[in-house]
């Protein structure tokens, strides 16, 4: 059975779009606009043909059919459709490529889904930045906006020394 976090898309980054930053989805992010900074998802990640991508991507599962410039890694399955290009370290348990991908990189293909946390974690350790791709995931830990105090907004607009 699918799990419904790598099926309910949460985001998507339309073509014509551009997003310069850290990206932390619960669920499912579609990429189809230019993305740069750093990706982690609790579901899966799809980069579409006219996705370009400068990031390290961190998720559950992902289809690759743009351009990524970062390490990849997943803890379940990766799928580079044809003309899908990845320039960086990719990490996966299950694998699938279509002909006329291209993987510039070390690739690593456990066959373990298993036990993918631990072995994705002795792979970035000996080719990556442990720091960005392990603790914990932040969507869950981001605080609500404040509200300006009704006396901090009484106090707008007027000038002092008038």
């Amino acid at each position: 059975m699918p799990d419904s976090r790598d099926s309910i898309v949460n985001s998507i980054i339309g073509a014509g779009s551009a997003v310069d930053g850290d990206i932390d989805i619960d669920g499912l992010l579609r990429i189809d606009g230019d993305v740069r900074g750093s990706i982690r998802a609790t579901g899966k990640v799809v980069v579409g043909s006219t996705g370009r991508i400068q990031a390290g991507i961190r998720a559950h599962s992902a289809i690759i059919g743009g351009v990524v410039k970062g390490d990849v890694y997943v803890s379940d399955r990766l799928r580079i459709l044809s003309g899908g290009v990845v320039v960086g370290n990719v990490f996966a348990p299950r694998f699938e490529a279509e002909d006329g991908t291209v993987i510039h990189g070390d690739l690593t293909v456990t066959g373990r889904p298993g036990s993918a946390e631990e072995d994705l974690h002795v792979f970035i350790k000996s080719h990556g930045d442990v720091r960005r791709f392990h603790g914990p995931f932040r969507a869950h830990g981001f605080a609500l906006p404040r509200r300006p105090s009704s006396e901090n907004q009484a106090g707008r607009g007027r000038r002092s020394g008038s």
